[in-house]
């Protein structure tokens, strides 16, 4: 019974989600409750749960009186809380005398909601502000009391006595508004500051303690003060344009601002610079929420007292601002504030802001219209609600600026002096380049802002000055090199050479020098025979170009050649020894006795020489699965294998490998008997080729179209159609007659038709039988189409009986 008691005020009296089904307790219930029934993992659940609403400890003790709990038991809960471990206490009392108070400073307060970790940036200002779950208003009672907090009935006052007397009092202002000493009598303290209620308590202390009015050098000097140290709870009534309105018990040390944050703060209907709080009917002070965030003023931000009223209206007026400005947003505007106002709101222009004539769009009846305000109208210029200003650009132009590139020491922008020329311009670049074009230079000048026009000028002539042009703004010169007049001279070479490439032509180059500059002869290379590729221009059409042989040696020693230099797109080609070949490899694996790779003796070595090299297969060898990939290497090859891909993207069923390998049908079987290797179907071997034999194979399987393509165990008594019933026969679009099988080696065998008889395939182990799939038809006729034609048809035959008749 205790337990639901408990269990039923924390949840339903703390909480306030009291229902009309539930059961209401009697005050002589609280008066039994016993906290020390209470385990430390309820007490814990149900701070939990009053943390979640945003509650502290000193509301519960209020909530909890209300309903008749005990002062002793009430105390037993803060001291089971304040034990709590790792707790957060979110409390505003100490739980004993030599205690401080246990409050987080990063504490939430007000809306909670755990899910949001990040503030979403609002274009209104100062809307985001109460949406930070990182920003805590809860007042710390750690700081010293406010002079201007007044006491109350609720408050707790901790009175500390020593010297030649020691002792304490810890006392609650009752709802008389007095403490009460033993021996002293009561203290009317309510609506007194703390400096007063201090002296008032110290006066009355000296009636039994006499110690207080000696002076401080006796020996019988009684020592006394008195701080706050539990903090009352007042209600506070937030309405209009909050998020969530309604009467909130606050701390007595809560201002504006923190009740603003409690609720939610303002909504974007609401006004964020006239915030009335009203007492006693009436009102007591306005807050200006723009002040606060932008000058830190506190002006209008008081302390709560117990009903006070927070009134939140309406906004005033919104203006949007876009463009070059630091803050872009919507602002909210008092009456009689200016542009200078808002400027100061959004934290001033950016760098390369227009500021000397701002853009202002406003509704005006039934259509909009565009105000220019210049600088000086600034200040005497009324926004009014729902404006847009929007500040531009600085126009991308420079008033004194040219420039010069191209075949120049020091390219860039310069500045545009009085009277500067072109002769100037070049010797402010450090002059021109040794490969500058001097017979013909640029002038681009821009005409009207807008059309652009051509200057030559001689180089020349211009740094010898034999000639000049007066420049003007924005002109850009350019210098040309004489090496982008013309083709860009290459020289190339290809063949048994370690590097092949294309270089720069540079005068005076020996073959050699091209030889060694690409990294040497390769091995294998015939450095007696190089053919030289030379253009030629000789007027004929049928000359392509001239072909020089010349030889050189592994040393590169310059003798035969020394007078012969390369000339521009020379291409030089190194040969080969003749039948110099590189190494060839094949490999064969599987189960043969010596799997790996082999390199081939001569050209015509065939599959039987590297089974050979091999040194045979192993038990287990399934010769009839041998299989020979090859690899496309050729044009021609690679011409068969995009053939074969587009056959194979035809019919989904196919199976084809694309990493430029194709699988070779052969009877390695038959290679392997005698008369069968040197052969015609013992092939001959390429660089490359893969030859594997596999296991036995013990499997037929099945796929296309059949009811269920299956994998199924060899049977050599099974038929073709056995295996097809096995997976469930053919279905609706299986093509019969063009079911064929894939061997294990490759080899490819389908299905054969004479007149009504058909042949089917031998079956093996590894088989793949394919069964394909019916092409759409896509010029066959629809129903409606066949019912038209005949309707035609018939039709025709009575108009042709008409006219017979």
């Amino acid at each position: 019974m205790k337990f639901k008691a408990i269990a039923i005020l924390l949840l339903f009296s703390v909480f306030s989600v009291m229902q009309s089904t539930a059961q209401t307790i009697s005050q002589s219930q609280l008066s039994s409750i016993n906290i020390d029934d209470l385990s430390d993992a309820q007490i814990q659940s149900y701070w939990d749960k009053a943390k979640s609403q945003g509650y502290t400890i000193d509301q519960i003790e209020i909530l909890a009186k209300t309903k008749g709990m005990s002062d002793v038991q009430i105390m037993k809960l803060k001291q089971r809380i304040n034990a709590l471990p790792f707790k957060t206490t979110n409390t505003s009392s100490q739980s004993d005398i030599s205690s401080t108070s246990a409050i987080n400073p990063l504490e939430k307060f007000g809306l909670i909601d755990s899910s949001e970790v990040t503030v979403k940036k609002d274009s209104l200002f100062g809307y985001d502000f109460f949406n930070n779950p990182n920003i805590s208003f809860t007042p710390n009672l750690n700081l010293a009391t406010p002079t201007t907090y007044q006491l109350g009935p609720g408050d707790e006052l901790l009175i500390d006595v020593w010297g030649a007397a020691q002792n304490n009092y810890r006392k609650q202002v009752d709802r008389e508004g007095a403490i009460r000493i033993e021996n002293v009598g009561p203290i009317y303290v309510s609506g007194l500051s703390m400096d007063k209620a201090k002296t008032k308590i110290i006066s009355y202390l000296k009636k039994i303690y006499n110690g207080i009015s000696a002076p401080n050098s006796s020996y019988n000097k009684v020592y006394a003060d008195v701080s706050l140290v539990g903090v009352r709870t007042v209600q506070v009534n937030i309405i209009g344009e909050v998020k969530v309105p309604g009467t909130y018990s606050l701390s007595a040390l809560s201002t504006v601002l923190n009740a603003l944050y409690a609720a939610g703060g303002p909504t974007k209907h609401g006004t964020f610079r006239d915030i009335k709080l009203i007492r006693g009917g009436k009102t007591y002070s306005n807050f200006d929420i723009y002040d606060y965030l932008i000058n830190g003023s506190e002006k209008g931000n008081t302390l709560l007292q117990d009903q006070d009223v927070i009134i939140v209206s309406p906004y005033l007026s919104k203006i949007l601002v876009e463009g070059n400005v630091k803050r872009p947003g919507i602002y909210e505007l008092k009456k009689g504030e200016s542009i200078h106002d808002l400027i100061n709101y959004f934290s001033g222009f950016t760098a390369d802001a227009y500021k000397e004539r701002l853009l202002v769009e406003r509704v005006n009846g039934k259509e909009k219209q565009v105000s220019e305000v210049v600088l000086k109208d600034q200040g005497n210029f009324e926004l009014k609600d729902g404006d847009k200003l929007t500040v531009g650009t600085v126009i991308d132009r420079y008033e004194n600026r040219v420039s010069i590139g191209g075949a120049i020491y020091r390219p860039g922008n310069y500045e545009l002096t009085k009277g500067l020329k072109l002769s100037e311009l070049i010797n402010k670049a450090a002059g021109i380049k040794e490969d500058a074009f001097l017979d013909r230079g640029i002038i681009y000048r821009t005409v009207d802002d807008v059309k652009q026009e051509v200057i030559p000028f001689s180089v020349n002539k211009v740094i010898h000055k034999e000639a000049d042009e007066l420049l003007k703004r924005e002109d850009s010169v350019h210098i040309f090199s004489k090496y982008n007049l013309k083709e860009k001279y290459t020289v190339s070479i290809d063949g048994a050479i370690n590097k092949p490439q294309t270089i720069d032509f540079v005068e005076k180059m020996h073959i050699e020098d091209l030889i060694a500059i690409s990294g040497g002869f390769k091995e294998g290379a015939d450095p007696s025979v190089i053919d030289i590729s030379r253009r030629v221009a000789d007027g004929s059409y049928t000359t392509v170009s001239k072909n020089i042989k010349k030889s050189s040696t592994n040393k590169l020693i310059v003798s035969d050649n020394q007078g012969f230099y390369l000339k521009p797109f020379d291409r030089v080609s190194v040969r080969y020894i003749p039948g110099f070949t590189k190494q060839k490899n094949v490999s064969i694996e599987g189960e043969v006795k010596y799997p790996g790779t082999y390199s081939l003796a001569n050209k015509d070595e065939r599959i039987s020489d590297l089974v050979k090299k091999a040194n045979g297969f192993s038990p287990y060898a399934y010769l009839k699965g041998a299989t020979l990939v090859r690899k496309m290497n050729t044009n021609t090859d690679k011409q068969q294998l995009a053939m074969l891909e587009n056959i194979t993207t035809k019919d989904s069923t196919l199976v084809f490998e694309k990493d430029n390998e194709i699988k070779i049908g052969i009877n390695l079987e038959k290679i392997m008997q005698e008369g069968g290797a040197k052969s015609k179907i013992d092939l001959i071997l390429q660089e490359g080729d893969a030859l594997f034999v596999p296991t036995v194979k013990q499997t037929v399987e099945v796929r296309g179209e059949v009811f269920s393509p299956s994998l199924s165990r060899y049977d050599k008594s099974y038929s073709f159609k056995d295996y097809i019933s096995n997976s469930g026969g053919y279905s609706e679009n299986a093509v019969r007659r063009k079911a064929y099988i894939v061997y294990a080696n490759g080899d490819i065998r389908s299905t054969k038709n004479f007149i009504f008889f058909k042949t089917y395939p031998k079956i093996e182990p590894g088989a793949l039988i394919i069964v394909p799939k019916k092409s759409e038809n896509k010029h066959r006729l629809s129903a409606t189409e066949i019912l038209g034609i005949t309707s035609g048809i018939s039709t025709l035959g009575i108009l042709i009986k008409t006219l017979i008749n």
